[in-house]
This record gives structure tokens, sequence and C-alpha cells, in this order.
């Protein structure tokens, strides 16, 4: 047994990315941290298989489920995981933290978490290391812990900016597209990451969903541009991205939801602090006027005659 241990061969960084359905730069981030177990070092790692699968069995799995129990994240559909309420078509945050309230408060409302706090403070800690976002006006957003007593069932969230939000984008551009990702386990959550990264690699997608006018609608290209990227179908991108053609109507009435509420900000802003509330009580009624006569000097009596 040890022999064939020996022999096994190892697999480089670029077979281990394939093999985890994931980009080279993030499995090198995996090892670089000491999270996965290699073998060698000064950046000529080598993987064996079998050491990958433990790391996967004892580090992303409790111990009150078996490995074999959770499903493949290349098999499953995404569909399980993204129903019609699911879709925010536009969202009313305009900061970070917001965004992620508003996905957590959905997926809350869909009875998904069962604690939304920490939910929010785990994927705000997770921001706060580096951002999530993608050149292109994408982010994926998660929490370092998988924690499976607070998240009832894996989930996606996605939400839509008309106008996008500064979100630390490394192409320093607005982010417009966000995908809540609350998936319980590790070996849901790196495969479907690498999944949606694949279906959204290209500007043409993206644009699409931008400029679509229905939940449905924008559920249903996520769905095909996802299938083909299982399917392994990679389209063609063009060298000058796309520029999305937005739906006129919907996009004004979002400008001028924003426009509204900035307004009322600013005149918030503006006004003076509140005045102290006057006592109820009866004011104490004045003390009586003295008479005309006490104020003004008294005229001397004539003398009386002799």
């Amino acid at each position: 047994m040890g022999k064939k241990s020996a022999d096994e061969p190892l697999m480089t960084l670029q077979e281990l990315s394939a093999y985890l359905h994931l980009d080279e730069k993030t499995v090198y981030k995996l090892v670089a941290t000491g999270k996965l177990p290699s073998v060698g070092g000064d950046r000529t790692w080598h993987f064996r298989r079998k050491d990958v699968d433990g790391w996967l069995e004892r580090e992303l799995v409790g111990e009150d489920e078996a490995f074999i129990d959770i499903p493949d994240g290349m098999k499953l559909p995404l569909e399980d995981l993204l129903p019609d309420s699911a879709i925010i078509i536009d969202l009313r945050a305009r900061t970070p933290v917001a965004v992620i309230e508003e996905l957590a408060a959905r997926a809350y409302g869909n009875n998904w978490l069962t604690d939304k706090p920490w939910f929010v403070g785990a994927v705000v800690e997770r921001e706060s290391l580096s951002s999530t976002a993608m050149e292109g006006g994408v982010a994926f957003l998660h929490t370092r812990a998988k924690d499976k007593g607070k998240i009832v069932r894996p989930f996606l969230v996605v939400g839509r900016s008309w106008e996008g939000i500064e979100f630390g984008a490394p192409d320093g551009r607005r982010t417009f597209l966000f995908f809540l990702m609350g998936l319980k386990y590790d070996k849901l959550h790196l495969p479907i990451l690498g999944r949606l990264a694949r279906a959204l690699r290209n500007p043409q997608t993206i644009a699409k969903l931008r400029a679509l006018s229905s939940p449905d609608k924008l559920r249903a290209l996520l769905l095909r541009e996802d299938e083909a990227a299982r399917q392994g179908i990679v389209p063609e991108i063009p060298a000058g991205g796309f520029a999305p053609r937005l739906d006129k109507q919907l996009r004004l009435r979002a400008m001028r939801r924003l426009q509204q509420q900035r307004v009322a900000d600013e005149v918030r802003a503006n006004l003076p602090p509140p005045k102290a509330k006057k006592s109820r009580r009866k004011p104490a009624a004045p003390a009586a006027a003295a008479p005309a006569a006490a104020t003004t000097p008294a005229k001397k009596p004539a003398a009386k005659k002799k």
C-alpha cells in the first residue's frame, strides 16, 4: 500500500484547479495560505488527490453529515438554488453594506436563514478582507465560515442595481449584479462559484442580465448560461465588450426613485435640530398689573382755600 501511495502521480497546480473546478488564482491562494495540503514548496507545489479529498471531507463537512450525502456542486442544477423568489430585479441599496442587508433580508424572508444578523456580519467580515467584486460589474458575496445550523438550505440570491454601486472591483468601476451565496458546504460553494464565474465571463451575458426587465427572464438566462458552462460550451467573447441595452422605462423609474431619496436625505440633513418639547402644563398666570395710577406720579391735590 505504501509503495502504491508513493507511486501515485502528483497533480500540478493547473491540474488541481481543473479537479476543483476553480481558477488557478483561487487555488494558489488556498495553497499559499496553507489551507490545501501540498507537497514541495517555493511555488513548486504538487498535490496528492487522496490528500485533497481527505482535506475536503475533514474540513468542509460536519460530523453529523456524511460527505457522500452532500450533493455534488458540479451536478446540482442551478434552478434548485435559485427560485423566482431569490431574484431582486431593482435593488434599493446604495452602499455595500446596504446591498448585503437587502439580499440577506430576502433569504431570511424565504426562511433560508435562521440568523440574519450573523449572516450579514459574516459576509461583511469576508468583504473587509478583500472585495468579492470582479471586473465586468459582478460580485459573488459569501461567508468564510459555513455554519449549517444557521443556514437552513443552500441558496443563491441575485440582486441587480440599475445605477451600480462602488464595491471595490479591480477595474475601479461600479458593480451591478450581486450573487449572495449561502451554500452551507464548500463541496457546493467552490464548484458553483466556479460555474457562475465561467458563465459570466462574457460581457454580453452581463449586459443582457443588466438589461432584462423581469425576474423570470433574468433567471432563465442565468440557467441557460450555467447549463452551457456545465457542458463546457465557451462562447466567443467580443474584444471590446458589450454595452447593455437597458429598459428605458424601468431605468427611468429607478433613477427617479433614487433622485427623490437623495433630495429627501438632503432635506433631512439640512433641517434644524428639533426643539425641546414644551411642557403641557399651563403657564402660571402673570402677576396682576399694577393700576395705571401706581405707575404714573399722582397729581398733588389742590391746596384748600383758607
